[in-house]
């Protein structure tokens, strides 16, 4: 998974999320400065990648996302104090550009890289029960709603 966020309040939010992904076995890599972070944190084996506009620097992001090494980018966008660096804001859509065409998925806001780590951590300790929709709804309120009429289909 490659991890690249801006901003050091964001960076120190993605810590945890970095820890559990760690912990659960997946291979992490991360751009220059975000790794940094979470080698400062005790992640040792993040890999950090050079960003899509220093590709003359090895290793590169553009080396590892068409090649499939990596499975699913978390790409944060940056925006402290409202004001963005052009030359950052053009390798953030670089690099999801690049994901997407090569079919790997992108996660761009927190809330969401939150979920999908909850998710795979309930995952890895309780196997996933599927149900018909009808089991997770009241069956009264099915039956309630089966007499409802709208008007005009009566």
């Amino acid at each position: 998974m490659l991890i690249t966020v801006g901003g050091a309040e964001l960076k120190n939010r993605i810590l945890p999320l970095s820890i559990a992904l760690a912990s659960l076995g997946f291979e992490l890599f991360a751009t220059e400065h975000t790794a940094t972070t979470l080698h400062g944190a005790g992640l040792r084996k993040v890999i950090a990648l050079n960003k899509v506009g220093e590709s003359e620097k090895k290793p590169n992001i553009l080396d590892y996302l068409p090649d499939g090494k990596i499975k699913l980018v978390i790409n944060i966008p940056s925006n402290a104090n409202g004001v963005l660096n052009e030359g950052i804001r053009e390798d953030e859509y670089a690099i999801r550009r690049l994901a997407v065409e090569h079919n790997i998925p992108v996660v761009t806001t927190f809330e969401l890289a939150t979920a999908i780590v909850e998710a795979l951590q309930y995952m890895k300790f309780q196997e996933p029960e599927v149900l018909a929709l009808n089991d997770y709804v009241d069956e009264k309120v099915l039956r309630d709603s089966e007499k409802t009429t709208l008007p005009g289909t009566a």
